[in-house]
């Protein structure tokens, strides 16, 4: 269909999710024009299930894996340099329901940026957010189409307008946090973000997801490699680091107690816990000195485990 949309999926390493994800996309009731799938240099045989089972979709395989940050960067500006109208945004691990891209289609004409509703393996609605004096909260709006401020890379349609004026995402994130900053500036811009709510993507999140018990104290927990921490951290306070005055220390607030709160349940429920506080502050020492980049590498961390 010619409607200037190019799809553009961040693959890694989950050649079975890929599969189910565009299978998604091949099950829409309106499909995007061009599907652009951005292989993080996977090592698992994606690029050849991509070619052999989706010959109709475009391929492009980076060199290195540059993380999510750097592949929708990547996938943005093949796009954008393309001349599509709209780029359309998620990961292999996002499923997308049939009248999605249809549902935010119809809305795209009255905003700027049209999102979707995302929902986990648990039902629950989550994903979009507003931005109230430097701290992000949860929207609790239930209307069918409602205005929100920051928002992840799950199913965001976005003009090519919006684009040219705020430019790609900060590749330097790797991962983490890309895109709340990347919604940030759309906010500062003066663009308009809603969200469809009956426009849906199901999340498979990363992890799973555990039910621990200490003392007379019971958690549900996902878990989550050790060293991703380094990179919540660091780019929160990277984020801080761009904020207008009047936003930083209600955000820098946030941060601290958002922190906090991650740490304490770690520090009671977690076995890795001494692994993810080093790389909290790791993370915050390389946000204070404004290092980014990928500093961190996931495949070498994985390889030195006994």
């Amino acid at each position: 269909m010619n409607n200037g949309v190019c799809a553009i999926i961040v693959t890694f390493n989950r050649k079975h999710k890929l599969v189910e994800c565009l299978r998604r996309v091949e099950a829409l009731t309106v499909r995007p024009q061009h599907v652009l799938v951005v292989d993080n240099a996977s090592t698992d045989g994606t690029g050849d299930v991509v070619r052999e089972q989706f010959p109709h979709f475009d391929l492009l395989t980076l060199d290195h894996n540059v993380g999510g940050a750097g592949g929708f960067s990547a996938g943005m500006r093949r796009a954008y340099a393309a001349g599509f109208e709209y780029v359309w945004l998620f990961d292999d691990d996002a499923f997308a329901d049939p009248a999605c891209l249809e549902r935010l289609l119809a809305e795209a004409p009255h905003a700027d940026v049209v999102v979707p509703m995302q929902i986990d393996q648990a039902g629950r609605r989550y994903g979009v957010y507003h931005w109230d004096n430097g701290t992000v909260e949860l929207d609790k709006d239930r209307a069918r189409v409602f205005d929100v401020d920051v928002f992840a890379f799950v199913g965001p349609l976005m003009p090519r307008h919006v684009i040219q004026a705020i430019g790609l995402p900060r590749e330097d994130f790797f991962i983490c946090a890309d895109d709340l900053e990347y919604s940030l500036r759309i906010k500062n811009a003066g663009f308009r973000t809603v969200c469809v709510a009956d426009a849906v993507f199901h999340h498979d999140y990363g992890g799973n997801t555990v039910t621990v018990k200490r003392w007379r104290l019971t958690s549900i927990r996902r878990t989550s490699p050790a060293w991703k921490n380094y990179y919540n951290t660091r780019n929160d306070i990277l984020i801080a680091r761009t904020l207008a005055p009047q936003q930083t220390l209600p955000y820098v607030t946030h941060l601290l107690r958002k922190h906090v709160r991650s740490s304490l349940g770690e520090a009671v429920f977690d076995v890795d816990f001494a692994q993810k506080w080093k790389y909290t502050t790791l993370g915050v020492v390389d946000g204070v000195l404004n290092r980014s980049g990928k500093r961190l590498d996931p495949a070498s961390l994985r390889a030195k485990r006994p």
